[in-house]
């Protein structure tokens, strides 16, 4: 079955490698990607994982238009992608940067309060989301048991004050915190990725919190390059769920919330 990894970061040739290796030093994980949009491209050709929803993340408000502009360009050379802009709290004219992400054509805006350092419901954050409320939908990291900046409680925080932003919440809603996040995510109005969550809790859990959370709010990504695309895909179809769910899971949700053409799939 066709799928659109929604949770993909790429990184220029020129930087790639530090890249990679500063974000394998910060979660402890043996990478053996480049990190490339080439790279991506060529270990998936020949598996069913077609599209990608690809993401760099700022780490002060210098970088964010040169990395908005990174992933316009991506975006235009590579019929594969569907890039996401970033923004940082620290930004002085965030309004303007998102009107300009907007005419970039990209699709969303992602943010991950760990490495950019900011508490998800501060009130820097807060500004950034009523400017996207409605207009871009937001992927955001959520959970680590090293810090609380993105605990899933502050995400229910965002999401009663802004009901109409869309959101995926990363990982579950709580990566390392997966079941201390289940309260929190079980009712909440948001989305939810699956990716970083088979090496760390295994298929039997990621079913379970399938089957809890329901398909329809779920969607595949393997954040690459911490792992594997095609090796990801592989496992989620050993899950014995169904058709709709895997259509849901696997595209269907990705498609709609991203805009995403998949007609000739």
């Amino acid at each position: 079955m066709f799928a659109i990894d929604c949770h993909d970061h790429v990184y220029n040739k020129r930087i790639a490698s530090k890249a990679v290796e500063s974000v394998g030093e910060f979660y402890s994980v043996q990478m053996n990607c480049t990190g490339t949009s080439d790279e991506l491209i060529n270990i998936s050709k020949k598996s069913p994982v077609k599209k990608f929803v690809i993401n760099s993340v700022a780490l002060n408000s210098r970088t964010v238009k040169r990395l908005n502009n990174f992933m316009s360009e991506e975006q235009q050379n590579h019929n594969e992608f569907t890039a996401l802009g970033t923004l940082h709290p620290d930004m002085e004219n965030p309004e303007e940067e998102i009107g300009r992400i907007i005419s970039l054509g990209l699709h969303g805006i992602k943010l991950h309060p760990d490495s950019q350092n900011f508490d998800m419901d501060c009130p820097a954050a807060m500004k950034l989301y009523e400017c996207i409320e409605g207009r871009l939908p937001l992927l955001i990291h959520c959970g680590d048991f090293r810090f609380d900046r993105s605990h899933p409680r502050r995400l229910v925080k965002v999401l009663d004050a802004f009901p109409d932003l869309t959101v995926i919440a990363a990982h579950f809603g709580g990566w390392s915190i997966f079941e201390e996040a289940v309260p929190y995510m079980k009712n909440c109005n948001c989305y939810m990725d699956i990716s970083s969550s088979f090496p760390f809790i295994g298929k039997e859990k990621v079913y379970d919190y399938i089957k809890l959370y329901g398909s329809e709010r779920l969607l595949f990504g393997s954040d690459f390059p911490m792992w594997n695309p095609v090796s990801e895909y592989n496992t989620f179809m050993e899950l014995k769920l169904s058709q709709e769910e895997q259509k849901n899971i696997l595209y269907k949700n990705s498609a709609d919330i991203f805009h995403i053409d998949i007609s000739e799939f």
